[in-house]
């Protein structure tokens, strides 16, 4: 893997539910939630949590992950590598995977989102399967 074409983008943190905040956005399809923060360092980090039967993969569930950017080789980037989150398209013009490297999972990204998009433009969240109308189930 060539990390000149990796750019960082979050950290992912399991917390317990009762943790995440009244903001937080739920995620039907895989019983999650997701709370955005910046940290000190002005990282973006994400704290997720879940609801029993989640469907992601246990790595997924119980270990900080880091997540990273690259421009368009996001197959080529995953490819080899034990895959723990297929390659999938929550929400139009961003595709994600996740992967272990090193015992520690990896999330990829390919977008085309400007970071307003990704993080604040709830139109381009709230349109796709990860989060689609926001409703707990």
């Amino acid at each position: 893997m060539d990390l000149k074409r990796l750019l960082f983008h979050h950290i992912g943190i399991p917390i317990e539910k009762s943790k995440i905040g009244k903001n937080a956005k739920y995620s039907p399809l895989y019983k999650m939630y997701t709370q955005e923060g910046i940290n000190s360092l002005g990282l973006h980090i994400q704290y997720h949590a879940f609801d029993e039967g989640s469907s992601l993969d246990e790595k997924i569930r119980s270990k900080v992950h880091v997540a990273f950017k690259t421009d368009n080789n996001i197959e080529e980037i995953i490819k080899g590598h034990e895959i723990v989150m297929p390659l999938y398209e929550p929400f139009k013009g961003y595709k994600c995977a996740m992967i272990i490297v090193n015992d520690m999972p990896i999330e990829i990204i390919e977008t085309t989102l400007s970071e307003e998009e990704i993080w604040n433009d709830e139109k381009t969240l709230n349109n796709g399967v990860l989060y689609g109308k926001n409703e707990k189930e």
